[in-house]
């Protein structure tokens, strides 16, 4: 019998190994595999396969992985996993009080009597809700390991496909089929009708995402697992409780205050926003006392929420957009050019010349070079952020504005005017809440409480963009001022003492520069662990005449592990600093000599820009063998190898690496010779 295709698609639960591998197969005779570096500037482009394989942190710190892939294997399920509940808390909200009511026209927040709806209407409606809740089950499931992709996701798909279409298609059937009483003007749909509008549009958008994530799985594009760390898989698990915890806060203050369950629910967003408009207030002694511990608790877990939706996901964000920025400028700026002449172009009209007398200077200059493109993509990585944030703050604001402006043109509306809407949503959304105006139609609370819950967020991500772009300024200024301020003020206290004034100045300037220089060789690197400066590998306390007529390499291999062990004791000091620790060119230098590889010598070197030798493969340090080659602006550069996330992680794991391979070389000897002892007093 012949099977229909579609049934083997991944999002159905279809699919077997062996057409997944053929997949695969095809996908390698693609034009994504890796190509040969073209003139040198190491042209590649991630292939699926080798993406698929990449664990979360890996995929964030790729430079080489298309945003878009991040985007369909990691943020769409992250998405997902926040809006799926928020989609489940409407679909409750939709059920929890009839679709229609006659408002009451002394009523200030358009309540009035209900009209109770057909139990065909109720029960399609928990129909919707079961089939749902058991999708989020199964995404939870996914996302905590415990059910595999090819049971949950088609679960998950299918099962917000279906429970969104049901809330639409009743949405869209309510007026012909519950239609409102023609001879009152007062009729209209209760906030449970724009409730369920609401689910079933969230849960169509999230089905089509993950539909994207299925279908990139199937492909081949990555893996079925998502590339999401432990910290952001529980983001879902925090999402479910805090709203179950806004809708049991809802229950009570509706049970206590006699309040509607919705208005209850606006109530209670209202407050753990801090928003306060005033609207509704506890009127009663026991929803007053219950107010204490509700409002603390609440808002705790909106700052908690708020700030992992901070760190777990846009900063995550930011790490893998700022290294594929980087990645592009130092191919352009390599392209942009004469990389034959060892002329690069950084940015706008500057030029950088590598070419120079030694191979050592000449490893500087390219070293100093890729410092530029990094601090140059940082910053652009910034303004993007501050960018977007900003984007998404103007687009809640006035879109925000135009729905509010139309929700209070309802029945019981207060029919604003679009610049009282922007007012409105303005004070609102910066959380301020006078009062003066708030939302009073049945259609403009649950457009309140969706709304609330992107903006407030969004708020946070702004603030936090605006004040990363404000304090690198802030802290570069603080720290030069810190630095330079006691050496003026220590020149201009010499001027009133010296009666010369060119003496003052050039006694000043010979000691500020006799202390910037201690401050270098003193600091926390690796300065007071040996001689960086003449890139010696023997201890500091080591003079030149402590071992007589001992040769310089003798003494460096002796204390190798020694000193490496050293290294690493600091590296991990580096790890524990406030900001990302970046070596000087020296410090590297003298690491990698550590290492076995030499600066100063052209050995395991390629130009960037230069084809590369047919014989010669381009690899990572530490090379094994002479026929490997790297450049500091290549992507094989310690700067550009971000797998470890750090350049004290980076230093850190080699040192262990090479480390061990060197005990393990003098473990081997040492056996050997005490074999060969052995054997000659055997034979004697």
């Amino acid at each position: 019998m012949k099977v229909k295709k579609w049934l083997f698609l991944p999002f159905l639960g279809g699919g077997s190994d062996r057409d997944r591998g053929q997949r695969r197969d095809r996908s390698r005779s693609r034009s994504r595999r890796p190509s040969r570096p073209e003139n040198g500037a190491l042209v590649k482009h991630e292939s699926a396969d080798a993406f698929a394989n990449k664990g979360e942190e890996e995929l964030v710190q790729d430079y080489n992985a298309p945003i878009r892939w991040y985007m369909l294997a990691t943020l769409f399920p992250l998405i997902a996993g926040t809006f799926g509940p928020m989609a489940s808390m409407f679909n409750i909200c939709a059920i929890a009080i009839p679709w229609r009511l006659i408002v009451d026209p002394d009523s200030p927040q358009s309540q009035g009597e209900h009209i109770n709806d057909p139990r065909w209407l109720v029960a399609v409606n928990i129909v919707s809700l079961v089939i749902a809740i058991l999708a989020n089950v199964a995404l939870l499931g996914q996302m905590t390991n415990r059910l595999r992709f090819n049971v949950a996701s088609p679960v998950t798909i299918v099962g917000w496909y279906i429970s969104g279409f049901i809330d639409i298609a009743l949405a869209a059937v309510a007026p012909s089929q519950v239609p409102l009483p023609a001879d009152n003007a007062l009729a209209t749909y209760s906030q449970a009708y724009y409730y369920c509008i609401f689910s079933g549009a969230i849960y169509v958008l999230l089905s089509i995402m993950l539909s994207c994530t299925a279908w990139g799985v199937w492909i081949g594009n990555y893996s079925s697992e998502f590339k999401l760390s432990l910290a952001q898989r529980s983001l879902m698990l925090q999402t479910i409780l805090f709203l179950a915890y806004v809708l049991a806060a809802g229950g009570v203050y509706a049970r206590v205050e006699g309040w509607d369950f919705l208005n209850s629910v606006y109530y209670i967003i209202v407050t753990l926003f801090t928003i306060g408009f005033g609207d509704f207030s506890p009127e009663t002694h026991t929803g007053r006392s219950l107010y204490f511990p509700m409002s603390v608790g609440g808002i705790i877990f909106v700052g908690l929420i708020i700030a992992n939706i901070r760190s777990l996901v846009l900063e995550s964000t930011s790490v893998k957009v700022s290294t594929r920025l980087v990645e592009r400028m130092r191919y352009k700026s390599i392209k942009a050019g004469s990389p034959e002449d060892g002329i690069v172009k950084v940015r706008g009209v500057l030029h950088r010349d590598t070419n120079a007398p030694t191979e050592l200077a000449r490893r500087e200059k390219e070293f100093e070079v890729m410092r530029e493109i990094q601090a140059a993509a940082a910053h652009n990585n910034r303004m993007i952020a501050l960018s977007m944030a900003t984007m998404a703050f103007m687009i809640l604001w006035f879109i925000g504005s135009v729905c509010f402006w139309q929700a209070e043109k309802a029945v019981g509306g207060n029919n604003w005017s679009y610049f009282e809407a922007l007012y409105f949503t303005y004070t609102a959304q910066l959380t301020i809440g006078y009062g003066d105006f708030g939302p009073q139609t049945n259609s403009a609370k649950p457009t309140f409480v969706f709304w609330s819950l992107i903006a407030l967020p969004t708020l946070t991500v702004l603030i936090g963009a605006v004040g990363d772009a404000v304090t690198d300024f802030v802290n570069w200024y603080t720290l030069w001022l810190g630095k330079h301020a006691p050496n003026v003020f220590k020149i201009l206290t010499g001027m009133k003492k010296r009666s010369s004034v060119d003496d003052t100045f050039q006694e000043a300037i010979e000691k500020v520069g006799a202390e910037i220089e201690g401050s270098n060789t003193n600091g926390s690197g690796f300065h007071n662990i040996a001689d960086i400066e003449t890139g010696r590998v023997v201890p500091a306390e080591i003079t030149d005449t402590a071992f007589g007529h001992v040769r310089l390499g003798t003494v460096e291999e002796a204390y190798k592990p020694f000193l490496m062990l050293q290294a690493a004791r600091k590296a991990i000091e580096h790890l524990d600093e406030e900001s990302p620790r970046k070596y000087t060119f020296q410090e590297w230098s003298w690491i990698l000599k550590l290492l076995g590889e030499d600066e100063a010598t052209e050995e395991n070197h390629r130009r960037v820009g230069q084809p590369v030798p047919e014989n010669a493969e381009v690899a990572t340090p530490v090379c094994l063998s002479p026929h490997q080659v790297w450049s500091w602006m290549g992507q094989e550069s310690p700067l550009m190898s971000l797998e470890e996330g750090s350049e004290p992680k980076w230093v850190l794991k080699r040192l262990m690496e090479v480390l061990e391979l060197e005990l393990k070389r003098r473990g081997d000897l040492h056996v050997a010779q005490e074999a060969d002892i052995t054997s000659k007093e055997g034979d004697r």
